[in-house]
């Protein structure tokens, strides 16, 4: 086996792993439920690159990623939400 089917193959087992988790995720905007399984393989493949080779620990941070995106998303769009309401004008 290539390293880089060693790679393939991690960041196919730890997707395998991360997707149970997500799948049971409840609450997610049909955005989120659409755009999560390319963030998730995007953060997988990020990780394996830099040298993580365990399928679980990149499987259980890429989940945290996804999350922390999440929120730092809805908390932004609270921010907007807030500030388009506050000014009348809508130009804030």
């Amino acid at each position: 086996m290539t390293v880089n089917e060693i790679d393939v193959d991690i960041e196919r087992r730890a997707y395998e792993v991360v997707w149970y988790e997500f799948s049971a995720l409840r609450g997610l905007t049909p955005d989120e439920k659409a755009s999560g399984p390319n963030k998730l393989r995007s953060f997988i493949h990020v990780l394996a690159e830099i040298g993580e080779r365990d399928p679980l620990k990149i499987a259980k941070a890429a989940m945290g990623m996804l999350r922390e995106y999440e929120q730092i998303s809805r908390s932004r769009a609270r921010t907007t939400v807030q500030a388009q309401n506050a000014d009348p004008s809508g130009t804030a």
